[in-house]
């Protein structure tokens, strides 16, 4: 199966998902060249510290339900590991303070929420219950 049938399988919520994950690691990934080719954008509402926790209690709330339901019906603790991890990696972000290299820790925590969807995805495949991965 191609990785493009692969995607499209993928549950609505999960698809929801993947996007804010990778949505949050592009946001940060991109702060800093923004943030240095043009300093006018800098207050602007798309870079503001209000995007940033909505898109991070986005990804994390959405990534628990569906993680968690998916828990319950496969018992695979990987995935719920990587969403740990990547909590890890904003609490280290927010026990730092604000500083040059804090995008690192957005663009793992997107990173991580992103893998631990992927995961759950592969355990749901392989999975040979009667749910299937629609």
């Amino acid at each position: 199966m191609s990785k493009f049938k692969k995607a499209k399988q993928l549950i609505p919520v999960e698809k929801l998902g993947l996007i804010l994950s990778f949505a949050c690691a592009i946001h940060c990934l991109a702060m800093p060249f923004i943030f240095f080719f043009a300093p006018y954008l800098l207050g602007s509402i798309v870079f503001s510290s209000h995007v940033e926790w909505i898109l991070v209690l986005l990804s994390f709330g959405l990534a628990a339900i569906v993680l968690i339901l998916d828990f319950q019906k496969h018992r695979r603790l990987k995935p719920l590991y990587f969403l740990g991890i990547a909590f890890i990696f904003k609490l280290i972000e927010v026990s730092l303070g604000s500083n040059s290299y804090d995008w690192i820790f957005g663009v793992l925590l997107g990173l991580s929420v992103a893998y631990a969807y992927w995961v759950n995805y592969q355990h749901k495949t392989a999975c040979t219950c009667k749910m299937k991965a629609s």
